[in-house]
């Protein structure tokens, strides 16, 4: 009993302490940092906040008219120099606007379509804020990443430099070797000093998309890593027509019109009231009125609300269309930029990258022996330092592009 109550209590102190795995945000992995982000982002806040406005909207479409309390003094003379005296009665009551049955539950339908339609409107919010999160995430691995790349190269440049400062100095070399090691040398300081301001951009950038202040610390714990995409073309945009919010929205807007078209032929039909008086010579009687609108004016208005809510049915369906063929024509491009950026990453991991770093460490062995000279070595050196960061591109614009996939055609909207 002594032992689970000591280890009760520190696991409250770990729970509690500043640096504990519950509350710490610095250290992120990729899924880390997207779930932060749909909780936090400022975009992601706003969208929420739509869906609470389409439910105010809704009940304020469906709400019935407000009942009138009416005051009414009857007999008051029309003029007065008449002779004839009339008797004024007032009476009090109250009365009830009531709309032609089904106004009222086609309006609620229009309101319930908002709120469907807000809520794949966060949908889509929550697809573009995850892509823009992947990108700014890669972005800021691969400055990470170039990072380690150039100290890579430092370190074989420090190791020719005193191969060459060896051979300089028992006679078998020149100290030119030496000079342009050193030369080699600070061109990659100066690399590294300015990936490392793109690296602090990239955070700063990653942070703000987070909801976090630019120049908080942050850890980055996902590697860029390859991964081929199992899915085909048709199969993509097969599912996409099925679960894209895009489509889910165009379709949602096109039955609210077809419905805001039914509420507006319903206008020609006339609205109702009822009233309830009590009058002011008569004790203990009741009064009652029932009234009910006249569509004049050769229903002018009506028929201009006919015209527009058809029109708005035509757009609709015209605009769900056109959503269609931009999804589809976009998810084309994406997957296709997936496949030209797939094939880069096999042809630097499966032949360059292995071929390049045996050239590298063949040449240092053949430079010591002296079966090579200072130039090939320095250009092998900056051979293998653009493969490597070539690598790190490729495998970056392939994971953009697919994260890109995943949400074609949405950034338009």
């Amino acid at each position: 009993m002594r032992d689970l109550t000591i280890l009760a209590i520190l696991s409250l102190i770990l729970l509690q302490a500043p640096g504990s795995f519950a509350g710490a945000t610095d250290d992120l992995t990729l899924e880390q940092a997207i779930d932060l982000a749909l909780k936090q982002n400022p975009d992601i806040l706003a969208a929420q906040k739509e869906i609470l406005a389409s439910q105010g909207r809704r009940l304020q479409m469906q709400a019935f008219p407000e009942p009138q309390v009416v005051l009414r003094n009857e007999g008051i003379p029309f003029s007065s120099g008449d002779r004839i005296k009339a008797e004024k009665e007032i009476s009090f009551g109250v009365e009830q606007p009531f709309e032609f049955p089904g106004k009222v539950s086609l309006r609620r339908k229009i309101g319930q379509f908002g709120e469907k339609i807000a809520a794949y409107e966060l949908a889509r919010v929550h697809l573009l804020i995850t892509a823009r999160v992947k990108e700014a995430y890669y972005k800021a691995v691969l400055s990470q990443k170039a990072i380690s790349a150039l100290d890579e190269t430092a370190k074989l440049l420090d190791e020719f430099i005193a191969s060459a400062t060896s051979r300089y100095q028992s006679g078998g070399g020149l100290y030119l070797d030496v000079l342009r090691a050193r030369v080699e040398k600070t061109r990659l300081q100066n690399e590294l000093i300015e990936t490392r301001k793109d690296l602090l951009l990239d955070k700063a950038h990653l942070n703000l998309l987070l909801g976090r202040k630019g120049d908080e610390p942050l850890e980055l714990r996902t590697e860029l890593a390859y991964a081929p995409l199992a899915k085909d073309l048709p199969a993509i945009q097969e599912e996409a027509l099925k679960t894209r919010p895009s489509v889910q929205i165009a379709s949602l807007k096109l039955e609210q019109a077809q419905v805001g078209l039914k509420l507006a032929q319903k206008g020609k039909l006339p609205d109702f009231s009822v009233g309830l008086y009590t009058p002011s010579l008569r004790t203990g009687a009741w009064g009652f009125s029932l009234a009910i609108s006249v569509p004049l004016y050769w229903w002018k208005k009506q028929k201009g609300e006919i015209l527009e809510s058809e029109a708005k049915k035509e757009i609709e369906a015209i605009s769900a269309r056109a959503v269609e063929r931009r999804i589809m024509t976009r998810i084309g491009e994406a997957y296709a930029a997936v496949k030209s950026s797939e094939e880069q990453v096999k042809v630097f991991e499966t032949i360059l990258l292995a071929e390049v770093e045996d050239q590298v460490k063949m040449s240092i062995t053949q430079y010591q022996y002296g079966q090579t000279d200072a130039l090939n070595i320095l250009d092998i050196t900056r051979t293998y330092l653009t493969t490597k960061l070539e690598h790190l591109k490729s495998l970056y614009l392939y994971l953009v592009s697919l994260s890109d996939l995943e949400q074609a055609g949405e950034e338009y909207e």
